[in-house]
């Protein structure tokens, strides 16, 4: 066996667990995404996947139910463990294939499309218990093909105090992490993953925020990817609410995140509370998620990436 087979075969045999975080748990998920990282395990990308389900915080009852439910379509042998337990996890027999993915996708109605055809409309939740999705969210999609035609947007978890209070810049590499993972670049998702550990560890991580910087803003896929897809007007950021900073398209709102961690490390920009309006930013998805695809309305989402534990439970 050469050398990838033999890396290929030690990533079957690692764990991969799915990892799920309540509104309040954010603290707990980036302790276990380093975790993960320092024992070079990557977490799975859908319950399916694995046996092994890591809850996050204190979840409410609306996200509880939902976790159960994945929980109890997982395949075994199965194990539901705290943050701190990743050493409980087996090296083996914690990833299954076979499975079918436990969300409820519900039953198709018809309407007509936007060239007068009679096609199946279906009606797909996404989230709560989704990989890199902001905790507490869930927007419930009517699909034709895989192109949106009405969205809602709810939050089914909140509260817990605004963990991210005077870390703009750690925040925002946060968002951006995970974005890039939605986007399918793990390698530049990890390097931002590790930047924001370092800078909440109190490392300086300015030379190497700007290396990465530069590898973002190169990449011509990434842009090809983003630009044009939900564009938010001025118009409707003054109806939502929303902080003019989020105006423009998901490519305009990555070069801000960017802008914003630099000048944020130059100490130059804000560095505290960024007024992010939480729940504005929830309530403008459905308009812009509404005429995206399926792929195009992940990265939507992931370019506002709502804090929930910020926002109060009557809000």
């Amino acid at each position: 066996m050469g050398l990838r087979g033999r890396v290929r075969a030690l990533a079957e045999r690692s764990p991969r667990p799915f990892v799920v975080s309540a509104a309040d748990g954010t603290g707990d998920r980036l302790a276990v995404e380093a975790g993960l990282r320092e024992r070079r395990w990557r977490p799975a990308v859908s319950p399916a996947e694995t046996g092994v389900l890591v809850v996050c915080g204190r979840p409410g009852e609306a996200l509880a139910g939902a976790i159960d439910l994945v929980w109890s379509a997982m395949p075994g042998p199965r194990a539901r463990i705290r943050p701190d337990a990743l050493d409980d996890i087996e090296p083996e027999g914690t990833r299954r294939r076979d499975a079918a993915p436990p969300d409820d996708a519900g039953m198709a109605d018809r309407a007509d499309d936007r060239d007068g055809l009679r096609l199946d409309v279906l009606h797909v939740p996404l989230g709560p218990v989704l990989a890199d999705w902001p905790a507490g969210l869930r927007l419930d999609l009517a699909l034709q093909g895989d192109v949106v035609q009405s969205a809602e947007a709810l939050m089914v978890d909140t509260g817990g105090g605004p963990f991210w209070a005077g870390r703009e810049a750690a925040r925002r590499l946060d968002g951006v992490a995970r974005f890039l993972r939605v986007a399918g670049w793990d390698a530049a998702a990890r390097r931002a993953a590790v930047l924001r550990d370092g800078l909440l560890d109190g490392r300086e991580v300015g030379s190497r925020f700007g290396a990465f910087e530069r590898t973002v803003r190169r990449s011509r896929l990434l842009r090809w990817m983003t630009r044009g897809v939900g564009d938010l007007t001025p118009d409707a950021a003054d109806r939502h609410g929303v902080p003019a900073r989020y105006v423009g398209d998901v490519a305009d709102r990555l070069d801000g995140w960017l802008r914003d961690i630099r000048l944020a490390l130059d100490g130059s920009g804000p560095t505290g509370d960024g007024d992010d309006r939480d729940e504005a930013l929830v309530s403008v998805l459905p308009d812009l998620a509404t005429g995206a695809d399926l792929a195009q309305a992940r990265l939507i989402v992931a370019s506002l990436d709502p804090d929930l534990g910020a926002v109060t439970a009557d809000a």
